[in-house]
């Protein structure tokens, strides 16, 4: 885990583009598109610049010279915004100023006298530098906003990262307390709770490692919460544990979100559903249905089946009342006819997008 001082020059390497540490990059991509994407927006925007100005000289030279023809080289500096400097339209602001004068030539003579079209030419380069100021303005503050972003995401990833290592002491310490302590009971209570706590920690740590985008791999998630969960259950091996998931980009807050809610309901089954049975199935499965906008994640087990002391306890209220937030829909059923082992299955549905509100 890096110092304080070491973060500080991580921050800058990331800033300057030349990291090769992952966890590094989240600056350079954030600040400004790649070299493939800056080639063909300068190409683009370069392309609409020579586009308008022909349009504005063949306009001068069929129109008389007091046609005020500020509409076309303004637009010019507002192509400035497709080009990735910042000082794009102080270079365009001294074309547009040429090209006014050079219609002023080109132009159809009229009766007016020259002074009033000389005015009328030099209110356009005015009106032109005065838009290539607040362009240039309002992309310098856009490039400021888009690297404070940038370290916010950092700092974010960094407290994450170490969020996760501290989560893995809490958990060193439960494990320590349970293997001095004598009683059966308290000792299955704390290798239960250093299990969630890795679960918890392992999951802030691949947030803290999913780069500028803040977004997660459904998949990869989900299967590496699951093994952190069941991993440290004493008769795993008992235990036949399957994951179907499909690959789709969740936000970290979604992530969050639906790791909390994987913990209580997967948790909650290792604790009562194979009580006083031996062996079991557990499979939970996660489904990206694209069509309906909605992720739908289920956990089915084959154990004894819901008591009602556990339908109404603070765990699975809490997850009643996480899912309602995130404008979702949980229900649950029995799996198949049976007294002795019935099983349960939660299918918890959210939108897309969903955050807790």
């Amino acid at each position: 885990m890096p110092s304080e001082k070491n973060f500080a020059l991580h921050i800058g390497i990331a800033s300057s583009g030349t990291s090769s540490d992952p966890q590094n990059q989240a600056l350079g991509p954030s600040v400004g598109p790649s070299n493939g994407h800056t080639f063909w927006r300068t190409l683009a925007a370069s392309a609409a610049v020579v586009l308008i100005a022909a349009t504005a000289l063949l306009f001068d030279a069929m129109t008389q010279r007091v046609v005020s023809v500020h509409f076309f080289y303004v637009a010019i500096l507002l192509v400035a915004f497709w080009f990735p400097s910042p000082k794009a339209p102080l270079i365009l602001a001294p074309l547009a100023s040429l090209l006014i004068i050079l219609g002023l030539w080109l132009a159809m003579p009229d009766n007016v006298p020259m002074w009033e079209n000389w005015v009328n030419r030099l209110s356009a380069i005015a009106t032109v530098w005065l838009t290539a100021l607040f362009v240039w303005y309002i992309r310098l503050l856009g490039q400021k906003l888009e690297l404070q972003i940038a370290i916010s995401d950092t700092l974010s990833r960094e407290i994450r990262h170490r969020v996760g290592n501290s989560l893995q002491l809490v958990a060193s310490f439960l494990r320590l307390r349970a293997a001095n302590t004598n009683d059966e009971r308290s000792r299955d209570v704390l290798r239960a709770a250093a299990a969630q706590v890795v679960a918890i920690g392992n999951m802030q740590r691949m947030l803290s490692h999913s780069g500028y985008t803040g977004l997660v791999n459904s998949e990869s998630f989900i299967k590496a919460l699951v093994n952190d969960l069941c991993g440290a259950e004493s008769d795993r091996d008992a235990l036949q544990i399957t994951v179907e998931a499909d690959a789709a980009e969740l936000t970290s807050t979604t992530a969050v979100a639906l790791g909390a809610l994987m913990i209580e309901l997967i948790n909650n089954a290792l604790k009562h559903a194979f009580r006083g049975v031996e062996g079991g199935a557990l499979t939970v499965r996660f489904s990206n249905q694209q069509s309906a906008s909605q992720y739908v994640l289920e956990v089915e087990d084959d154990g004894i089946g819901l008591s009602p002391s556990i339908k109404g306890g603070f765990g699975l209220e809490t997850v009643t009342e996480l899912v309602r937030l995130m404008g979702g829909t949980i229900t649950h059923q029995t799996v198949r006819p049976s007294n002795a082992r019935p099983g349960t299955a939660w299918r918890l549905v959210v939108p897309h997008g969903s955050t807790p509100k």
